[in-house]
């Protein structure tokens, strides 16, 4: 039965547009009682119940869909929204056709055929968490390099994985394609080089995407993903972190301080340059010892 409670929405909520793709949307999300009456949306929502049951009028039926389960909806259909009994915290990714063609290179993107489904691994919450953590916080401050292709590779791979078993669209398993991962490795190689002696240029790193790195080697996408991850054994922004670690370690061995390494090498500040650094050696970077 629906929730008799007034409607609510929560001033906490946001909603986030990625500006380097035409309608990709994240709204993170709270409320209870019965807040949204019948509408649609122009875009594919993906969302993922954190806490709370949410329940919906769609498709002649009610849909009830308790935490840690997937909300699936499709462009153009009509729905509500309510909470079922307190309080309703979920996020919801908003993905246009045009983007869902562009992000997965599919010519005619399928519907979903369920409106609740299981998050297998979980890959669906832990993505938009990924993203979620990327874009929280005061928009004027800077972010760290490589942000928007760590937000890119999440979203690509969660769309890849929920569109292929959820509305049967076929992705293109990765090929060979070595000289394309050649480029790209090269191309990462430079920008962590320049980093590391301190001469990014302006446009050189910060707006990097996947799609930046597809246009380098005529490749969509989220194939190059594939391709790359593939032979590699990384995603392009792991292994482009990978690298500005590896110049992490030269500069501190020249006596730089931990801080300005950090700054240098575009990290968000030095709490952020030390959990990576740790993670990529199992050190502090003040535990690198010189002889």
């Amino acid at each position: 039965m629906q929730n008799d409670d007034s409607p609510r929405l929560s001033t906490d909520n946001r909603l986030h547009r990625l500006s380097w793709h035409q309608d990709v949307e994240l709204f993170d999300a709270s409320f209870q009682g019965h807040p949204f009456g019948r509408h649609a949306h122009d875009a594919y929502a993906i969302g993922v119940i954190e806490q709370g049951v949410g329940g919906y009028l769609y498709r002649g039926g009610t849909e009830l869909v308790p935490a840690g389960m997937l909300s699936l909806i499709n462009p153009d259909e009509m729905h509500d929204g309510y909470a079922v009994q307190g309080a309703l915290q979920y996020k919801m990714l908003y993905v246009g056709e045009s983007s869902m063609r562009d992000i997965l290179g599919l010519a005619h993107p399928q519907k979903f055929h369920l409106s609740a489904a299981r998050d297998h691994g979980l890959q669906v919450r832990q993505a938009l968490r990924i993203v979620h953590a990327a874009l929280h916080g005061d928009p004027k401050h800077t972010r760290p390099l490589g942000w928007q292709l760590a937000v890119d590779t999440a979203l690509t791979q969660m769309l890849q994985t929920v569109m292929q078993h959820h509305a049967r669209n076929a992705v293109r398993p990765a090929g060979r394609e070595p000289e394309a991962v050649r480029r790209v490795r090269h191309y990462l190689d430079e920008l962590a080089l320049r980093a590391g002696e301190g001469r990014m240029a302006d446009d050189s790193g910060g707006d990097v995407t996947l799609r930046t790195l597809g246009q380098l080697v005529n490749l969509r996408p989220n194939y190059l993903l594939n391709v790359f991850t593939r032979h590699v054994g990384l995603p392009p922004h792991l292994y482009w972190m990978g690298r500005r670690i590896t110049a992490a370690k030269r500069l501190l061995a020249q006596g730089l301080a931990i801080a300005d390494v950090g700054y240098a090498l575009g990290f968000h500040d030095q709490a952020h340059f030390t959990r990576t650094f740790k993670k990529f050696t199992g050190i502090t970077p003040g535990r690198l010892r010189v002889h």
